[in-house]
């Protein structure tokens, strides 16, 4: 009976005083309580915060006159076009991507080539007064050190023609496309391959620069980074997160080296580049994961190239050489994306998700104007004037674009009566063109083109651009 007593005893007694009877530990469940209380409070005050300082603007249209629009009498109206999609006949890294991935041949294109001075006319028949256009390295090198002078030559009878309409040129000197031999020499996953680059630049450079003030060094670098090196859509079609975050950093060491030799060659040289912006909003705002993902995204695409231009700082490298080296900034506008978990890791897997009242264009994305109110907002933090480069959409029916067209221009009109520095707007596209990996079922022109007999016909929208620029 006793040693039962003493076991009885034993039982209830803890050296724990917080342990009652059965082994229950108070005080450590209430810490655990208290940290998984608090836990869920800061999430929760986290996508407050989100949520405050990233709204995800939605105007009410019905309600807003966007013909009520005014611009300063020195806006520059112009439009955008780049060398591999209208050229034709190009011998680079795209059309050996074309041939080894079984893709609808960029071939003629739209002739532009041999067509350029009735294109031109083109843009004298809208009345803009400024084109962007991109310069194709590998007509001008097709082999490594052999240079084509008549190619130049062509180019620079181009801007001749172009100021002669009075027409401001703005060059881009990387879109998407170089030579065959730089694309084996491993082009910007290799820094010492750099140089070959600059080179190039410098060569047209010094061979425009008389007559051309302003250019842009590469257009979309982070577009190019992803496509090319990640999703496997563009050349080379690799799919390594390592290598895409070299050839973003590399890129833009690129940059930073073609601006600082520019500079020094002609100081009154405007000197930029284009950058997509594209904005990534949570798909359930509520969402810790969608938020999570946005927030990712969002660094990746924007934040990290912004970083390298303000601080020399970019994905964990120091670039300083990056700091500080744009006169302006081009804005590549076209909508955002709605991010979940589900990460896409091709093309063919985007589903590109839209809010219930959003209209999708035929490339799939959503038509989301008022996100180029906050792509403004975002580049404009650099400090320098901007330069909208690229605003357009894939309407085959040419049924959405005069209403893309009207609701971005109001939004770019009340940014410059917020005191945006806003220079110029330039419509992408003159023409239906080769959509890089989507062929030419994607249709962006003012102008229509008929592929079969090179023919262009005036769009109703590109009528609406005409009035739009003669009232102002």
């Amino acid at each position: 009976m006793e040693g039962l007593r003493r076991r009885r005893s034993e039982v209830g007694t803890s050296k724990d005083p917080a342990t009652p009877p059965g082994g229950v530990d108070i005080l450590g469940h209430s810490v655990a309580m208290t940290v998984g209380i608090a836990a869920f409070s800061f999430l929760v005050i986290s996508i407050w915060i989100l949520r405050k300082i990233r709204p995800e603007i939605h105007y009410d249209w019905d309600s807003i006159d966007t013909s009520d629009v005014s611009f300063p009498e020195s806006f520059i109206w112009g439009t955008a076009t780049a060398a591999h999609q209208i050229e034709g006949n190009q011998k680079n890294n795209w059309t050996n991507f074309e041939e080894k991935m079984g893709l609808e041949m960029s071939g003629d294109a739209c002739d532009h080539w041999n067509r350029w001075g009735d294109d031109f006319s083109l843009l004298s028949e809208l009345g803009v007064s400024s084109y962007r256009f991109s310069i194709e390295w590998s007509r001008l090198e097709p082999e490594e050190g052999q240079w084509d002078q008549g190619a130049m030559d062509t180019y620079s009878d181009m801007v001749d023609d172009l100021m002669s309409r009075g027409i401001r040129p703005m060059p881009t000197l990387h879109h998407f496309s170089h030579p065959n031999w730089w694309e084996e020499k491993g082009g910007f996953t290799d820094r010492g391959n750099l140089d070959d680059f600059l080179s190039y630049c410098e060569r047209v450079f010094d061979q425009l620069s008389d007559r051309v003030g302003i250019w842009c060094t590469i257009n979309e670098p982070t577009v190019f980074s992803a496509m090319g090196y990640t999703l496997g859509q563009f050349p080379p079609g690799r799919r390594s997160i390592r290598l895409t975050l070299r050839v973003m950093r590399n890129m833009m060491r690129a940059h930073a080296m073609v601006y600082r030799s520019l500079k020094e060659r002609d100081p009154k040289s405007e000197i930029g580049l284009a950058k997509n912006v594209t904005l990534f909003d949570p798909a359930k705002r509520w969402s810790p994961i969608d938020w999570a993902v946005a927030t990712i995204l969002e660094r990746l695409w924007n934040g990290s190239w912004r970083s390298g231009i303000r601080d020399g700082r970019m994905l964990g490298s120091r670039i300083p050489e990056a700091k500080d080296s744009l006169d302006f900034v081009g804005l590549n506008y076209y909508t955002h994306f709605i991010s979940g978990l589900f990460i896409p890791t091709s093309t063919e897997e985007l589903s590109f998700p839209k809010r219930e009242h959003e209209i999708a264009t035929d490339f799939g994305y959503p038509m989301y104007a008022e996100g180029l109110r906050r792509a403004i907002d975002f580049v404009s933090e650099l400090g320098v004037p901007i330069e909208i480069t690229e605003n357009g959409v894939a309407d085959s029916s040419d049924s959405l674009r005069t209403q893309h067209l009207m609701r971005h221009i109001w939004v770019i009109s009340e940014a410059i009566k917020d005191g945006k520095d806003i220079r110029s707007y330039h419509h992408w596209s003159l023409m239906d063109n080769f959509e890089w990996a989507e062929g030419y079922s994607m249709r962006f022109g003012l102008y229509s083109v008929d592929f079969n007999t090179q023919d262009r016909t005036l769009r109703k929208s590109g009528e609406a651009y005409r009035s739009l620029i003669e009232s102002h």
